[in-house]
């Protein structure tokens, strides 16, 4: 089975987040998250099959046993190569710390595989793929006026999976 290794959101920020989604969608008919829908997220690790889960449980599960919440922020939207708009999700040391210290632990495992955006702390919580770059332009001129203003907690650490066409939580585990 396909699992990712992420940071849900919840709350205001995934409201409107979900809201800003079918927004973009449905103004600039550019519906691939509409119609393949995954949790308010930023990932932490990225897409990767086995089933061999149980022992990524056990890591996480230990792990966040011995974790404080650590702050975030959302203050502004961004994008990768003209394609993909996201919310900018900025961590403060803390967060980083707890990130690498986990993503130490998860390379312990010598089955899982990691690919080229892994490791790369380029923490974003996806709002639009853009097809075509010059529908691109027209989202980003929508869109980059936009000022968020959000502050989180780094408190949880959650395992989505993907079973068959969508991607749905299986495990979230709180950072207390």
């Amino acid at each position: 089975m396909k699992y990712a290794i992420v940071y849900l959101i919840r709350g205001k920020i995934e409201k409107y987040h979900k809201k800003l989604v079918r927004e973009l969608a449905k103004k600039f008919n550019e519906s691939y998250l509409l119609k393949n829908p995954i949790p308010s997220h930023a990932t932490l690790k990225y897409s990767f099959r086995t089933n061999k889960i149980k022992e990524i449980e056990d890591i996480i599960k230990e792990f966040v046993k011995k974790q404080k919440p650590a702050k975030l922020e959302i203050k502004k939207i961004n994008n990768f190569h003209k394609k993909v708009i996201y919310l900018q999700l900025n961590f403060s040391k803390k967060a980083i710390e707890i990130y690498r210290e986990l993503i130490k632990r998860l390379d312990k495992i010598s089955w899982l595989k990691w690919n080229k955006l892994d490791k790369k702390e380029k923490f974003h919580i996806t709002l639009i793929y853009s097809n075509a770059s010059k529908n691109f332009k027209k989202i980003w001129k929508y869109i980059s006026k936009s000022k968020p203003n959000f502050n989180l907690k780094f408190d949880n650490i959650a395992i989505i999976r993907k079973p068959r066409k969508y991607w749905q939580v299986y495990k979230i585990y709180k950072i207390k």
